[in-house]
């Protein structure tokens, strides 16, 4: 390796320990998912009264105190209300003050052999996955993304939620390999970054615990059943370490 390409791999593994030390400092913050103590569920075209709000949602968004809005977090006195829609609208509450689990993340050690610049197999198609709720989310399938881990040739499928504030352009893999459910959590999820030669930047340091890893009031994708790899990968987010 030259000595730009090393120099490239320490910026990605710094990039990454950045990232690692923000989400960190997040999650013993006001507004992390450790923060939510109850999650209402408000099905489109019903309304809900909470904590000096009138919340109602929408097909594609919700009315809040009578104007229209995205998907949002907005005050509620002591309270903070995370509007989350996911084509199945709910309200969590998040309390800043409230006792709340002792738990810390983990990762795996950066490895740039889980790092790939790949090309998008274009394969579009309308899908649905399953949910932590038993509910399907709408998804459209951009294609695949092919890679090889300790000489064992691998796909994922790369897709978009079909859901209000979703960016049109935005690309997910969501996943399970050997390491799920024993030194990783029971799915991870990566986020799909465009390389400037018009690749993809598929880098396995960046995979982390959904929501769902940290707190029961939230709904997460579950990755579909293409995307569970025989492999380990051995990079990203680790189990979340609880602490008596």
């Amino acid at each position: 390796m030259d000595g730009a390409g090393a120099a490239a791999l320490t910026d990605d593994a710094r990039a990454a320990q950045a990232a690692r030390d923000e989400f960190e400092a997040w999650l013993r913050g006001p507004s992390s998912y450790l923060a939510a103590v109850e999650r209402h569920e408000l099905p489109v075209g019903e309304t809900l009264r909470l904590n000096g709000h009138v919340i109602e949602a929408l097909s594609d968004g919700f009315l809040v105190d009578g104007a229209q809005s995205a998907p949002r977090t907005i005050d509620a006195g002591r309270f903070s209300l995370r509007l989350s829609h996911q084509n199945m609208p709910a309200v969590v509450v998040l309390d800043a003050d409230a006792p709340r689990e002792d738990v810390a993340p983990e990762w795996f050690p950066y490895d740039p052999a889980y790092r790939f610049v790949v090309a998008l197999e274009p394969d579009a198609a309308q899908l649905s996955i399953r949910s932590t709720t038993d509910r399907a989310r709408a998804a459209t399938r951009a294609g695949w993304f092919r890679f090889e881990v300790a000489g064992v040739a691998s796909r994922v499928m790369a897709l978009r939620l079909d859901e209000a504030g979703v960016a049109a352009d935005a690309l997910e893999v969501y996943f399970t390999d050997a390491t799920s459910g024993r030194e990783s959590y029971r799915m991870r999820y990566l986020g799909i970054a465009a390389a400037s030669d018009g690749r993809y930047v598929l880098d396995f340091n960046r995979a982390y615990n959904p929501a769902c890893a940290y707190s029961p009031h939230y709904n997460c994708p579950i990755p579909p059943p293409e995307n569970h790899l025989a492999v380990a990968i051995r990079a990203g987010e680790k189990m979340p370490r609880r602490r008596p």
